[in-house]
């Protein structure tokens, strides 16, 4: 890769970061951002906002004010998360299918040892991972993702993370309007709102979970609000789920609707369709049924045989086509692939925020008892305290998010460049569009260019502020004159 490359794809990186300006009301803190930006980008080591001093060596002194930048007043999440949907939007590598842009949502637990950092909670994990303990300590995020890309590669960027449970009392004291949503509910209604920013009908793809009641609700409450219909909610059906032919039945008339499977054997139709990637035959079977007692709302299931399994897929469009149901479905799982990008390669849960003021709790103290505690807390000194903390964690983790979309922003319109780089070698080539660790490691080996050939840049002249007066590294890698 030609130094002339790399120069391009640092403005280019440049240019999107500087969309973001309108979102902070102080110039030093929008500095503090790009800083923060390159730094996840870039860090070598996974241990929050230190590494982030450490890999672009700025002064020691600057740390207790880059605290302070993910506590300030200077700048909002939303703002943030509002811009950001724009920038993707305008992006042009949304992959839209029969038209709409599909929005994949899920949540993920996030292990934390921390006694005084908010929102962490005693938490069940439901993996089917054996290496994992059945009950963690740690916190809950909700992502809502967009699938972006084309037939030689997808990715799932993150455009929201936010923390879901654990924090009923702080949102409380924030007057939030997800005060009262559960983790499922709110999710939905994020994916709800992501449609809304984005200005358009979107796919909203989730697993069996998020098949709820609740979930079904909120998501015409949404409707409602809006005036229109967002999304289209795509999910896998648990296989104990009952179901009505009829809106009037009874209780007893209900039926479970894993049972067609057997019942209506006969009437599976066969297709050969897209399935993970690989053209497969499958089984098929396509019902609108009546489901949930309270509701009776509506639902398109369509019961798939493949290779032995059987699943149950649920759509709240009834006329959609049952291949594009199973087809969609099949682009959930790019999300867990987003997930262990985030964690191995950005490490966007590594911060380690806390406070003081924040109730201390025994080792393992059951969820109920935690919230109960935190509950107790009155004094409007500790309240303002642990609020800054619990929105300086969103924001480090928000940010992450921005960085990583960056990332795989960059890995398409700049592949080939980054493919052809001789600095990093790879044994074998997967795809025509680089991954995330590859494009990551070609930005961390071009960061010296980044001072040498770009100091004009806005982003490298708020970095070399806040160096040291030698404005270099132990070993003269960053040697830029800081007039420049």
């Amino acid at each position: 890769m030609t130094i002339h490359t790399m120069e391009k794809i640092w403005r280019y990186i440049n240019e999107i970061l500087m969309q973001f300006r309108s979102c902070f009301s102080r110039e030093a803190s929008f500095a503090w951002f790009l800083v923060a930006i390159v730094g996840i980008m870039t860090r070598s080591d996974h241990l929050g906002v230190t590494s982030i001093i450490r890999e672009l060596m700025l002064d020691p002194n600057q740390y207790n004010n880059l605290i302070n930048f993910f506590r300030s007043e200077a700048w909002t999440l939303d703002a943030i998360r509002l811009k950001w949907i724009e920038i993707v939007k305008g992006s042009g590598c949304i992959c839209r299918v029969d038209g709409k842009p599909v929005l994949i949502g899920d949540g993920v637990k996030e292990p934390k040892e921390a006694y005084r950092m908010p929102g962490v909670k005693k938490h069940r994990q439901e993996s089917g991972n054996s290496s994992k303990s059945e009950f963690i300590r740690g916190l809950l995020f909700g992502c809502i993702g967009i699938l972006i890309g084309g037939p030689a590669k997808m990715f799932c960027l993150p455009i929201s993370m936010t923390i879901h449970d654990g924090n009923e009392s702080i949102l409380e004291w924030k007057n939030s309007k997800y005060k009262d949503d559960s983790h499922v509910t709110r999710l939905v209604r994020e994916g709800c709102e992501a449609a809304m920013a984005f200005g358009e009908e979107c796919w909203l793809l989730m697993d069996a979970y998020f098949l709820t009641g609740p979930a079904l609700k909120a998501l015409t409450e949404e409707f409602t609000k809006a005036g229109k219909q967002l999304v289209v909610l795509i999910t896998r059906a648990k296989s104990n789920y009952t179901a009505w032919w009829n809106k009037n039945d009874s209780v007893n008339k209900s039926f479970q609707i894993m049972d067609l499977f057997h019942t209506k054997a006969d009437c599976f139709q066969e297709a050969t369709l897209m399935i993970y990637g690989e053209l497969r035959k499958v089984r098929y079977l396509c019902v609108n049924l009546f489901w949930n007692r309270e509701l009776r709302q509506s639902i398109r299931f369509v019961l798939v045989y493949l290779d032995g399994s059987k699943t149950i897929l649920a759509c709240t469009s009834l006329d959609l086509d049952p291949c594009k149901i199973i087809e969609l479905y099949c682009f959930r799982f790019k999300i867990e692939t987003l997930f262990r990008a985030f964690k191995q390669v950005f490490a966007g849960f590594s911060c380690h925020f806390w406070t003081r003021r924040m109730p201390n709790f025994r080792p393992f103290a059951k969820a109920e008892a935690m919230a109960a505690i935190v509950a107790d807390v009155t004094a409007d000194i500790a309240k303002e305290s642990i609020t800054k903390t619990y929105d300086a964690i969103e924001g480090f983790v928000m940010f992450a998010c921005i960085t990583m979309g960056l990332i795989q922003l960059t890995a398409f319109v700049f592949s080939k460049d980054i493919n052809n780089n001789e600095r990093h070698w790879r044994r074998t080539y997967s795809s025509s569009i680089p991954s995330e660790s590859t494009t990551a490691l070609n930005l961390k080996y071009a960061l010296p260019l980044l001072f040498d050939k770009c100091s004009d840049l806005p982003l490298v002249r708020a970095i070399l502020k806040r160096q040291p007066d030698s404005g270099c590294r132990s070993d003269g890698q960053y040697n830029v004159s800081k007039s420049a």
